[in-house]
C-alpha cells in the first residue's frame, strides 16, 4: 500500500488530488492531517515523517518505504508507477 499524506487547505496538495486520478488507484491511501484523523496521524509518525511533514506536504510513502514529498515528486511519481 502506498500512502498520501495531505492537509486541507494546502494548495500542492490539492493540486495532486485535482491531477493524479486517486479513485482509480486502489493501491493509494489519502490520509488527511484534518487534526481529527488519529490514524493519519499515527500512520505520520510510523512512518517518521511528523517533523518533515510540519516543512512539506504533501507526503507520499510508497509501498516500498520510499519517502517523497512535493506536488511534482509525488504525481511523477504515481504516473511512473501506474495503477
Amino acid at each position: 500500500m502506498t500512502y498520501l499524506f495531505t492537509k486541507p487547505g494546502c494548495g500542492k496538495c490539492d493540486w495532486v488530488k485535482s491531477h493524479v486520478e486517486l479513485e482509480k488507484r486502489p493501491d493509494v491511501q489519502v490520509l488527511n492531517l484534518d487534526g481529527e484523523n488519529p490514524e493519519a496521524l499515527a500512520m505520520l509518525a510510523y512512518f517518521e515523517c511528523v517533523t518533515l511533514a510540519e516543512k512539506k506536504l504533501p507526503i507520499l510513502v510508497s509501498d516500498a518505504g520510499e519517502v517523497l514529498t512535493g506536488a511534482i515528486e509525488v504525481r511523477s511519481f504515481l504516473d511512473k508507477v501506474g495503477g
